[in-house]
């Protein structure tokens, strides 16, 4: 009796709910906030944090490899990053971890690419390169060499050489249309949605001057993103969860993305997912370009395009399943047949 008195009187004060709101959501995020403080990226002695930092690096210099006008000579400081962390991860927990293996094997094909265009590296990123070689002599990897008839090859293949041959595409040549990217999107549409409430919303930026001004303000895309026809922002509507839903944006979000990236892929439309980790003036900005409402939450932005007669993808091995997967209980046991 007594909240429900109360709760009517709160009504009729102005911003009281919304402070009321505030103060039931003080807990959930409170404990988001501490959680990510104490175990994400920033605690990077802990073995996990460390080579999460060493794969994201190594990526780069990966990626490096695979840019249409590669340079001899670009990426030297994050090769010299990668193999101080090399030697700090060796130093503690030996060199057996699978993409530990891989990380050397990315600055061996650097060196690799270097010695073959007879271009000498600094002093310093040469003895950087040298000293973990000779501590973990590994093979050079080999980013993959690509053709067009190759890459799109697989689209009406089973499921799983479907998947296998979606990759992220860094060298566009020519365009797309409209009509791929709306067929791309009615399809990616079927994917599962909490409540089945689908508040997420795909923003094509068909204007390629636009296009550009929205990828300025991401980081991710330096060396590839001129080369782009048309970018999607993927977005999330706030106004389509409730308070104890606090992840459930960018659950839904990712589910989508991912479907999406099939979809594109199914309509020969290649695409490089490009993550929205920015600072919030730099979001706004991106929401006044594109009149986003203010209740839309960037999930992501897709950089599209066509594929080039030949070009470069990544290797970026994945990890093997019994890294992925973990059992709980005893598996099941088979049967013998009658």
């Amino acid at each position: 009796m007594i909240k429900a008195k109360l709760a009517k009187i709160l009504k009729k004060i102005p911003g009281a709910e919304t402070l009321a709101c505030a103060w039931r959501m003080r807990k959930p995020f409170g404990y988001d906030y501490l959680r990510f403080l104490k175990y994400s990226m920033r605690s990077r002695d802990a073995k996990e944090a460390l080579l999460a930092n060493i794969i994201m690096t190594y990526h780069v210099v990966e990626k490096c490899l695979t840019m249409p006008n590669f340079a001899c000579g670009h990426g030297t400081d994050r090769v010299r990053a990668l193999a101080k962390m090399l030697h700090a991860f060796a130093d503690r927990f030996g060199n057996d971890e699978p993409q530990f293996r891989e990380s050397v094997a990315v600055l061996a094909e650097y060196k690799k690419v270097h010695d073959e265009a007879n271009f000498a590296l600094n002093d310093e990123t040469a003895r950087a390169l040298d000293g973990i070689l000779q501590r973990v002599p590994v093979a050079p990897s080999h980013q993959i060499e690509m053709t067009r008839e190759r890459y799109w090859a697989q689209l009406d293949a089973p499921f799983e050489q479907f998947s296998a041959s979606r990759r992220s595409v860094r060298n566009f040549a020519g365009t797309v249309s409209v009509e791929q990217i709306r067929a791309a999107v009615a399809l990616a549409n079927n994917a599962p949605s909490a409540c089945n409430r689908q508040f997420v919303r795909v923003h094509c930026v068909a204007d390629r001057e636009l296009a550009q001004k929205c990828l300025a303000l991401q980081n991710g895309n330096r060396g590839f993103g001129h080369l782009a026809d048309k970018v999607l922002v993927v977005t999330a509507d706030l106004r389509g969860v409730f308070l104890n839903e606090r992840n459930d944006l960018f659950t839904n979000a990712g589910i989508y993305l991912m479907n999406l990236c099939y979809a594109l892929h199914k309509n020969r439309v290649a695409h490089c997912l490009l993550n929205w980790s920015v600072s919030p003036q730099t979001d706004r900005k991106l929401g006044i370009l594109l009149a986003l409402a203010d209740a839309e939450s960037v999930a992501a932005i897709i950089a599209c395009g066509d594929v080039p007669a030949e070009f470069k993808l990544a290797g970026s091995p994945r990890k093997c399943v019994t890294e992925t997967l973990i059992l709980h209980g005893a598996p099941e046991k088979k049967t013998g047949g009658g």
